[in-house]
């Protein structure tokens, strides 16, 4: 155990983890803002979620209020989640020039040019005659922070070999100011040049960034299968993307399947009363949905009781309700989960493990498998018990799963509370590990 605290504490140590770190906790309010308007959004302002239903918003609330709340919370969620890559960029770059004592406005400048002008061009081979698509561009999402990230520590990068070195003064006159921004023209120029490179390429190979076949059909392979040899690596894959910072697979998972599987199986439950005997048991869209997405609320619920670090365990309280409601983005980002290496083996894996267990439990008919519609934002505790149209036995299986979760989370929680406490350390001294 030693060894692998060390180990983690060592890859933490990092240049690129360190700046990982960094960003996205300042980010943190950025996204916990946008989970919360998301909640909003799609519990009081979307007719098929279930605060909408049970409060029958559709007869309760006025034509004038849904279409001010729906442009406001949709307004928001464009503006913080819709393009944080943006903002990740930008202070992915700015640390990365931070910490080798470079012009760091000026870089977060040079990477918001280049992921903007980037997005815009994968866009435009998206939308041809769009002008305006950059705005809804994939890219920026913060489904796509990865590839923000890594903009973002390229052109830090840049101005670590090209810039000179700029010491922060309390004030600048004019004079100053020139002379910093002539200084920070070379690596700023070279960033861009790399930026026009690389868009250049998308646009010139109509290279469509995080919309390729490969990753968008990840999410439809996994909904629509019933093969547990199938559903368990891809769940892994899906998992491990996520925790990279795609979460385009993960997001269109929580989307109702409308599947001939799914309508197969909801038939034969309307006929017969229950799905014990469904013939698509092992349906990929409800074992994920109804067993492994449940990881990240398990996760909230253990750093809030067993947390020793008042900042964290308030980013865990403030996030708890749009974590509920499947709005997870406030504590991805605040933690980060995102590229940390702690949180790397459950991310990935406890979910997975939660499908088998529950797989196993359908073959011994201990369960029902979930066949009937669940509304969607239906918390992740009751998604089973709603989609087998309130099977208790099914309801206490996954308290108990829920339990399970627990009791592996609490071991990470705690070891990422003593590597935190180690990297405080060393980062006292991280011009001696800029490396």
């Amino acid at each position: 155990m030693n060894y692998f605290i060390k180990s983690l504490v060592w890859l933490r140590r990092r240049v690129f983890f360190r700046i990982v770190q960094r960003t996205l906790v300042m980010l943190m309010p950025v996204a916990t803002i946008g989970a919360i308007f998301q909640l909003l959004r799609d519990e009081f302002f979307s007719p098929d979620s279930l605060i909408y239903n049970i409060f029958n918003f559709d007869q309760n609330m006025s034509n004038q209020v849904w279409d001010a709340g729906n442009s406001i919370t949709r307004g928001m969620v464009q503006v913080t989640i819709g393009i944080f890559g943006i903002y990740v960029a930008y202070f992915a770059a700015v640390y990365t020039a931070r910490l080798y004592r470079k012009d760091s406005t000026m870089a977060g400048i040079a990477a918001v040019i280049v992921i903007t002008f980037c997005s815009y061009l994968s866009e435009v081979t998206r939308n041809p005659g769009n002008n305006r698509a950059v705005f809804y561009s994939r890219m920026l999402n913060i489904n796509g922070t990865l590839l923000a990230i890594i903009i973002g520590y390229i052109v830090g990068q840049v101005f670590h070999y090209l810039g000179k070195d700029y010491v922060k003064s309390t004030f600048e006159h004019t004079d100053r100011i020139r002379h910093r921004a002539w200084n920070a023209l070379l690596p700023t120029s070279v960033a861009i040049l790399l930026g026009l490179i690389i868009g250049i390429i998308i646009y010139l190979f109509k290279i469509r960034l995080l919309d390729s076949y490969y990753i968008t059909s990840l999410a439809t392979k996994l909904q629509n299968s019933n093969n547990l040899l199938i559903i368990i690596p891809l769940t892994i894959i899906v998992s491990l993307l996520w925790w990279f910072g795609i979460g385009y697979p993960i997001s269109s998972l929580t989307t109702a399947s409308n599947s001939g599987a799914a309508i197969a199986n909801l038939n034969y439950a309307l006929r017969h009363g229950n799905s014990y005997n469904v013939p698509y048991k092992y349906l990929g869209s409800a074992l994920i949905n109804s067993y492994a997405l449940m990881v990240i609320f398990a996760l909230a619920m253990v750093i809030i009781l067993y947390t020793k670090q008042k900042e964290i365990e308030a980013v865990a309280k403030i996030n708890l309700i749009p974590v509920t409601f499947g709005a997870t983005n406030g504590l991805f980002i605040g933690l980060p989960i995102i590229l940390n290496p702690i949180y790397f083996v459950p991310i990935v894996f406890l979910p997975a493990i939660n499908e088998l267990f529950a797989a196993a439990a359908i073959k011994l008919h201990i369960i029902m498998p979930t066949a009937y519609p669940v509304l969607s934002g239906s918390p992740s505790l009751l998604y089973s018990f709603f989609g087998t149209n309130g099977n208790w036995a099914t309801f206490i299986f996954t308290v108990v799963l829920f339990i399970f979760d627990v009791g592996v989370l609490i071991p990470t929680v705690k070891i990422a509370q003593e590597i935190s406490e180690k990297v405080l350390a060393y980062d006292k001294e991280e011009d001696k590990y800029a490396k």
